[in-house]
């Protein structure tokens, strides 16, 4: 089976096993969800648009290509993604393309244990600020492409997040303001190698090998300043359909504002630059031949799927 047709039966999928709670009037009907794709012909990836009446895109899906809205330091990525499409551009049910990781940022920045109960399942303290590092950017992987695990390694985990999508440039802003330079929202898997945190005492091999952040589908995309139902939100994870994950997002140590401003004080967020806010309890060790799927309830992002090899 071929990427496009895989990574699409990974949506279908997804959208027969989940359902969803209301979304609140900051982030209502229709929606707009930014993606990037590549056909049969061309390994280029197209970044395209679908709208929908609030469901995740589908293959049946109608896409339509846009230029890059996170293209330069000044960009509005929530503007431009609204402009008018590229002329002679792909269009078209999202089936017949394969996808490509939504976003192709410059920097990828996680934070560590931002839920309690993660720190407390792993022994580690609880931190008293945003605990910050990097994964590489060549990190990243489609949803239904594959996360290959570096061998000769006793445990690497799995790890579902609420993934921060920067729309304009952030720096030093404030938490009161932090949320007018975010344009939407993903999923995403932080794939971590224990063994290497262990060894190195930091984390970027443990946090930044190829194929370590699986995002997507999809960026929903909302209004720069809307806020969420972060009390109505859960961030599942499952492992070969075990959930192994389920915490509520709003259970947060540091919320989204926190994070955005804290972040801006030591570096400039640049549009397309990608927060992984951290995952909840229940991080399980990956196998060859394992399946990893990530949801959000309360919030519809669609499904993030990805074989494990």
């Amino acid at each position: 089976m071929g990427a496009g047709h895989t990574a699409q039966a990974n949506l279908r999928r997804g959208r027969e096993q989940a359902t969803f709670a209301p979304m609140p009037s900051t982030c209502i009907d229709p929606v707009l969800w930014l993606g990037r794709v590549r056909t049969t012909h061309s390994s280029q990836p197209r970044h395209v648009r679908v709208r929908t009446d609030g469901a995740a895109p589908g293959p049946e899906s109608e896409v339509e290509e846009i230029r890059d809205p996170f293209a330069g330091s000044g960009a509005d990525a929530w503007s431009r993604a609204h402009e008018g499409r590229v002329e002679g551009g792909l269009s078209g049910p999202l089936g017949r393309f394969a996808l490509v990781a939504p976003v192709h940022a410059r920097k990828v920045i996680g934070v560590g244990r931002n839920y309690r109960a993660h720190a407390q399942e792993l022994g580690n303290e609880v931190p008293s600020r945003p605990l910050l590092f990097l994964k590489a950017a060549t990190c990243l992987v489609a949803c239904g492409a594959p996360i290959v695990l570096p061998r000769g390694y006793e445990r690497i985990d799995m790890e579902a997040e609420l993934v921060v999508v920067i729309g304009r440039m952030a720096r030093g802003v404030t938490a009161a303001s932090a949320l007018k330079h975010v344009c939407g929202y993903c999923l995403g898997n932080d794939v971590s190698n224990r063994d290497l945190q262990r060894q190195d005492s930091q984390w970027t091999r443990a946090k930044g090998f190829d194929t370590s952040g699986p995002l997507g589908p999809f960026v929903r995309l909302c209004e720069p300043g809307a806020l969420l139902p972060m009390e109505g939100m859960r961030i599942r994870g499952y492992l070969n359909d075990e959930l192994v994950q389920d915490g509520r997002v709003g259970d947060m140590l540091f919320d989204i504002p926190t994070l955005v401003a804290h972040i801006s004080e030591t570096m400039t967020l640049e549009p397309g630059d990608l927060i992984y806010t951290g995952t909840p309890a229940g991080v399980a060790a990956l196998q060859p031949g394992a399946f990893v799927r990530i949801e959000m309830r309360g919030f519809e992002l669609g499904t993030l799927t990805n074989p494990v090899v």
